[in-house]
């Protein structure tokens, strides 16, 4: 079983700020990596980041694609899944360009339209295209996760797996880490944070209701990747916590939650 993990957290932590200014402090704070949403900011565009992070001496674990008509992925109708397609390719072709070969994709925004076989279809030709591009995905456990087992069920490829999201699979497992039970053998990334048991806060592990115990219990042994957090500061504590403050106490829950796989 491996001993530690390399430590991440998602570039957006709820504090307002440049992205050079939320990576340096990120650094700082001793993660070893940042994970991407592939879209432009303000001040920087999306194909500038990885460089960024590189600069200061950080490792990007993965990117983000945006979630939008990510629901057209079930649709029948060609024209409509072309136009996701499409996106995903020219996203594909910069991310491989800036070394980053690990994807996280939601695959439901709460759909109007059931999970079915042509979803399966259009996402063997997303799989596929990304194997053009040796670009590895990670789907996510969101808030219908009948999409994401349809999916890993029918879809056996190298190039597809997991990212689990510890929040998410409470509150859809009802209290259980039932994704990551099912589909642990799978996982390629993750997504940490703490809830309250009703929503999805993005809270510091330790800071919720989540039994980190139960979590350390059900991660799989033979996981090589990254641990890292997807975390979001609350109002409360970005009036009483500087950033550098707020990061460093979720570097050491982290921490925790690494000592509780390891000597589970």
């Amino acid at each position: 079983m491996q001993k530690n993990y390399k430590k991440g957290i998602f570039s957006w932590f709820g504090y307002i700020m440049p992205f050079f200014e939320r990576a340096y402090h990120i650094k700082k704070a001793g993660f070893d990596a940042i994970s991407l949403w592939w879209e432009d900011e303000r001040e920087i565009k999306r194909t500038e980041m990885p460089e960024v992070v590189r600069e200061i001496g950080l490792d990007v674990d993965y990117v983000h694609f945006p979630y939008e008509h990510c629901n057209s992925i079930w649709h029948i109708e060609k024209n409509i899944f072309c136009k996701i397609i499409d996106r995903y390719s020219l996203w594909f072709e910069e991310c491989i360009e800036k070394g980053i070969n690990l994807i996280v994709l939601h695959v439901e925004d709460n759909p109007q339209i059931s999970p079915n076989f042509a979803g399966i279809d259009n996402m063997r030709k997303i799989v596929e295209k990304a194997k053009e591009y040796n670009i590895k995905l990670a789907v996510e456990n969101t808030r219908k996760n009948e999409y994401l087992d349809l999916i890993l069920e029918n879809i056996d490829d190298e190039n597809l797996g997991f990212c689990h999201d510890a929040s998410h699979d409470i509150l859809t497992g009802k209290g259980s880490f039932t994704a990551l039970k099912r589909w642990k053998s799978r996982l390629f990334c993750t997504h940490i944070s703490d809830n309250c048991g009703k929503e999805d806060n993005h809270f510091v592990p330790f800071k919720g209701s989540i039994d980190w115990e139960s979590f350390a219990a059900d991660f799989p042994k033979e996981y090589k990747g990254m641990l890292t957090l997807e975390i979001c500061a609350s109002m409360e504590e970005i009036k009483t916590l500087k950033p550098e403050d707020y990061l460093k106490i979720a570097r050491e829950n982290l921490l925790k939650v690494e000592e509780k796989i390891i000597n589970a």
